[in-house]
């Protein structure tokens, strides 16, 4: 029932049942010429067979509109779906109509039987089924739309307190200082750059809270700064490999998507001499992928996936394409789309 709410746009199961028995009562006295000085034998036989076609063209219309929202469930086919429901609808009622006029109109109430009335109280019923089933489902849509814009925005801000939170947590600064301090008394000039990209990452996080999507090439330089901090805790324990061709760097990705995938890399694999890793980041067949040598932490937080929820219901947004997440022993991989928009 759930589903089939879904294509309705809302449960019509009252709406039926109440307003089939009324249609049905109602059509004998507007197209039939029924009146209250007829026998209660012809008013409760014409009211039996207007309710049976009533019960006919209703079925039979609710079927076609919802296998048609089906077939073009996009907004951008609401015209075509429509049409396709309206013909389809209009076709299904005159076999409908034949079938009764043969079979009941004319067997069993001849003399109340015209053309022209029942034809017109036929196809005011059609379209009045359609125009109250397709102005619901429009108002539902829209009202569905906005509910999604909604979320999206509630992710987005979501996304904004995650990436700022990952930046100042007390383990990022707590790290970073202490990186800071053992190259200062080493190498001042390397001190002064790592606070510039040290800067340039906070300054990007702020500065990125207002994107919703963000090109590529802008992330990957993000992802440089990113990278040098860590590269600079880690040292060559922590290998980084890019392949992305020119093409791809237009291409669009929500932002910060690439720093909570290698956060979540750095945060539940050994880095160590022994076990250097090493994160691989290419694109291939549309997507961009990051893939890292797996060698999960024995003592680790069991991790709640927050940071790729969040990137996929972002995804689902902007594009029909899924993230994908795989393992297979050896590489815990990631593919997130590379968007046109």
């Amino acid at each position: 029932m759930q589903k089939t709410k879904e294509y309705l746009g809302f449960d019509d199961r009252w709406f039926w049942l109440i307003g089939a028995p009324v249609i049905g009562f109602s059509m004998p006295f507007l197209f039939f010429n029924a009146n209250l000085n007829d026998s209660f034998e012809q008013l409760l036989l014409g009211w039996l067979v207007s309710f049976t076609m009533t019960i006919l063209y209703w079925t039979g219309a609710r079927v076609l509109i919802i296998f048609f929202r089906k077939k073009y469930p996009e907004f951008s086919k609401t015209g075509k779906r429509i049409a396709w429901q309206a013909l389809s609808v209009v076709s299904y009622a005159i076999v409908v109509d034949l079938i009764m006029s043969f079979t009941l109109i004319i067997w069993l109430l001849p003399e109340k039987c015209k053309t022209t009335s029942a034809l017109a109280g036929t196809y005011l019923l059609i379209f009045f089924i359609l125009t109250v089933y397709e102005a619901i489902y429009l108002y539902y849509q829209w009202r569905k739309a906005l509910i999604e814009q909604e979320r999206v925005k509630q992710e987005h801000i979501r996304s904004q307190l995650e990436g700022l939170r990952n930046q100042i947590n007390p383990h990022f600064l707590f790290n970073s200082l202490n990186t800071l301090m053992s190259i200062v008394t080493e190498d001042q000039n390397l001190a002064v750059s790592y606070l510039q990209k040290l800067s340039k990452v906070f300054r990007y996080v702020l500065e990125s809270r207002d994107e919703q999507l963000i090109a590529l090439e802008t992330e990957l330089d993000f992802i440089e700064n990113y990278i040098f901090l860590q590269k600079e805790r880690f040292r060559e324990n922590l290998q980084v490999k890019m392949d992305i061709p020119e093409k791809a760097l237009p291409l669009k990705i929500v932002p910060l998507s690439l720093q909570i995938l290698f956060e979540n890399v750095i945060k539940h694999n050994v880095i160590s001499e022994k076990k250097p890793l090493t994160i691989e980041v290419f694109e291939k067949d549309g997507k961009l992928v990051v893939r890292n040598n797996l060698q999960r932490k024995n003592q680790v937080m069991h991790s709640t996936k927050v940071g790729l929820d969040n990137i996929r219901r972002r995804y689902q947004f902007f594009s029909e394409e899924r993230v994908e997440v795989s393992e297979d022993g050896q590489f815990f991989t990631v593919a997130i789309p590379l968007l046109k928009i």
